[in-house]
């Protein structure tokens, strides 16, 4: 219920009784004009909502049914008003006859929240990243728990905690690259800034780094272009996270691949080899690649066995050292997972939390 008393208190105004879509408002307010939006205008409304100079004729009910902050503020008793007693909470300012209550929020996100409200299959529909934003920002600041908790876990379903996650999700989505979110030019971005900004931490290791497998820092530092033009940009936070991490990484790169740097066997113990110096000329090859101190991508952390697996060396292999460098390579990845969420300063998995 805060969240309603953390909007500015109107200026009071005359009566806006009047029909038409437009209606003045004082100069000395926020916005020169008023308009009704087009979208979210209930002819049976009995209360308006507005938000950036724009309003919303809704149903009390459909409010207070969706979000817990409302049910409360329409429960509490209503203070005398210094006006003509039509205002709620104290507010002169009516329209057709409903009282009208000031949000802080962007017009856009509450037209978007209020159609979710309205429509009964909004939740199992792919939603637009404009969708899930509004639905996560506003669905916590509103205490509108089901809609929180359906943006929440649809970026917790796209960008998991677990290696086996993670790996399921590939193969899944290998051709659209999203499965609960409808993909658009630059969404990373700006998934991975609406993560932080609204706590959903436990998938920002994840997301943070599918914007570094994406995209050069230098493309993240500078924005990417989304369809409309427009750039998203990481957040100041997020930009001196992503720096450190990706040092982190390359580093740990180099280092989880130590096993190929070993004399003799292809891994530690391995005496089995049926080829001894063939398998130690393809280990060297694999790891003037894997190991080069100039490659700065960080795919190859998570790579899966089966994509380092069509290259060339891996074939030449005996049965056995291949076999043994599967696994070495499988543990490594389970380590580059495991310490995914510290590369980036965040706690380690097992301690790391959304915000509530």
């Amino acid at each position: 219920m805060s969240a309603l008393h953390e909007s500015a208190p109107s200026q009071k105004r005359k009566r806006t009784d009047d029909p038409t879509n437009t209606v003045s408002a004082s100069t000395s307010g926020t916005n020169a004009y008023i308009r009704r939006s087009s979208k979210i205008w209930m002819p049976y409304g009995d209360i308006v909502l507005q938000a950036e100079g724009v309003q919303f004729r809704v149903n009390r009910d459909i409010l207070a049914r969706n979000s817990v902050a409302f049910e409360g503020m329409f429960a509490l008793p209503r203070p005398q008003s210094s006006g003509d007693g039509n205002g709620i909470h104290g507010g002169d300012e009516v329209v057709e006859g409903c009282p009208v209550v000031p949000l802080t929020d962007k017009a856009r996100d509450v037209e978007l929240l209020l159609a979710g409200f309205y429509d009964p299959f909004h939740l199992k529909t792919k939603p637009r990243f404009d969708e899930l934003a509004a639905s996560l920002r506003l669905g916590r600041k509103y205490e509108a728990v089901t809609f929180k908790n359906d943006a929440a876990s649809r970026i917790h379903a796209e960008f998991p905690t677990t290696l086996e996650n993670w790996d399921r999700r590939a193969t899944r989505t290998r051709t659209a690259g999203l499965e609960f979110i409808r993909p658009a030019a630059g969404i990373f971005v700006d998934l991975v800034n609406l993560a932080y900004e609204n706590g959903v931490y436990r998938s920002i290791p994840a997301l943070a780094f599918k914007c570094l497998s994406t995209y050069t820092l230098a493309q993240l530092f500078a924005g990417i272009e989304r369809e409309d033009g427009s750039r998203t940009v990481l957040s100041d936070a997020m930009k001196s996270m992503f720096a450190l991490a990706l040092e982190a990484i390359q580093l740990f790169q180099r280092n989880n691949y130590q096993w190929l740097r070993e004399e003799g066997e292809v891994v530690p113990d391995q005496q089995e080899c049926m080829q001894d110096q063939l398998c130690d000329d393809y280990r060297r090859e694999m790891c003037r690649f894997e190991c080069a101190e100039e490659r700065v991508d960080v795919t190859y952390m998570l790579e899966a066995w089966e994509k380092v697996a069509d290259g060339a060396w891996v074939g030449r292999l005996c049965t056995e050292c291949e076999r043994a460098a599967k696994a070495e390579f499988e543990a490594g990845r389970q380590r580059a997972w495991d310490r995914l969420p510290v590369f980036f300063g965040l706690p380690e998995w097992k301690d790391l939390k959304d915000m509530d």
